[in-house]
């Protein structure tokens, strides 16, 4: 009997200790779950005070348990890092994570601090696609405006004059002469690459070129008019002549170097070489001071050396283009 009541005693007490420690692990999980919804600091702290171990005021009897499910999980050692994972809030995590962050802070200033830098260094210079250059050009001299289209085309306005004085001697006639120079050329710039600076240039130039000038004998006493001689004193005093184009609206076309509306560039340096469709020269000539008996003869000699001349600034018909100038972009 004294066997069956100690055993009895024995599963009495086990079965306390299960249901004692179900019960507390049962009221722990229920702190947890409903202090973790509504207080989530206060709740980390309740279970890091928790778990540290706790000194009981009663010293274990002989034949006792001491120590309660609660206790039994309080010596268990404490992972902190795996605790602070969970419960990053809890003040015992605050000294573990505090050390860490400085490090962060003080590494992340250095690359933004130098980007400043290195961007400014890089910004290029605003430029508005509007540029002019002077320039000296077979059409005279004058100026080109350029705009800046898309990255591959530009459009420019030009306008070019030159006024000069020149001798031309043929057959013995001296043909002291103006050359009158006026040009409008609207042109179209395209950049097969446009990181590079060679263009193909085509458009129109409106133009007033004529040379015009008085036919003197090279002797000062005779004038040979074709195969005749003709004495400036009684016959044939000078001859006025004239040379012009026939195309006023010539077509252009041509290539260059150097693009005077590239973004962040102000001051450039461009070169054009073309050719405009001007037409074969026309010549007019009239004499002055003719005898009229003469007259006829005088205009049929008259007649041959205009064709003569014509023939002679035929070339001219395709009129060589070349200019240099220097661009400045606002």
């Amino acid at each position: 009997m004294n066997t069956l009541k100690f055993s009895t005693s024995v599963l009495t007490v086990t079965a306390g200790l299960v249901m004692g420690t179900s019960i507390n692990q049962v009221v722990i999980a229920e702190e947890v779950v409903a202090e973790a919804i509504t207080q989530p600091v206060v709740t980390n702290e309740v279970i890091a005070t928790s778990i540290t171990p706790e000194k009981t005021e009663t010293p274990p009897q002989p034949g006792s348990f001491s120590y309660s499910a609660g206790d039994l999980l309080a010596k268990r050692p404490l992972d902190l890092d795996i605790f602070c994972k969970s419960y990053p809030l809890n003040s015992r995590c605050s000294e573990l994570s505090t050390p860490s962050k400085p490090q962060m802070e003080e590494s992340k200033p250095q690359p933004e601090e130098s980007k400043p830098t290195e961007e400014a260094s890089q910004t290029p210079v605003k430029t508005s696609g509007w540029a002019v250059t002077p320039e000296i050009s077979t059409l005279g001299v004058g100026a080109t405006v350029t705009k800046s289209i898309t990255p591959n085309v530009n459009a420019k306005l030009g306008i070019n004059g030159l006024g000069i004085d020149t001798d031309i001697d043929e057959s013995g006639v001296n043909y002291n002469a103006n050359l009158n120079l006026f040009n409008v050329s609207t042109l179209v710039d395209y950049h097969p690459w446009k990181n590079l600076g060679f263009r193909l240039t085509g458009g129109l130039v409106f133009q007033d070129n004529n040379l015009e000038g008085t036919a003197k004998p090279t002797d000062g006493r005779k004038i040979q008019i074709g195969n005749t001689e003709y004495d400036t004193t009684t016959q044939l005093q000078s001859v006025k002549t004239k040379v012009s184009f026939p195309n006023s609206v010539a077509p252009f076309i041509g290539i260059g170097w150097g693009n005077v509306v590239k973004p962040g560039k102000r001051w450039s340096f461009s070169v054009n070489s073309g050719i405009m469709f001007a037409g074969s020269p026309k010549v007019e000539m009239t004499p002055i001071g003719a005898n009229p008996l003469l007259l006829n003869q005088i205009q049929a000699d008259i007649e041959k050396e205009r064709k003569q001349l014509e023939d002679d600034l035929n070339w001219l018909n395709i009129y060589p283009v070349f200019s240099v100038g220097v661009s400045y972009q606002f």
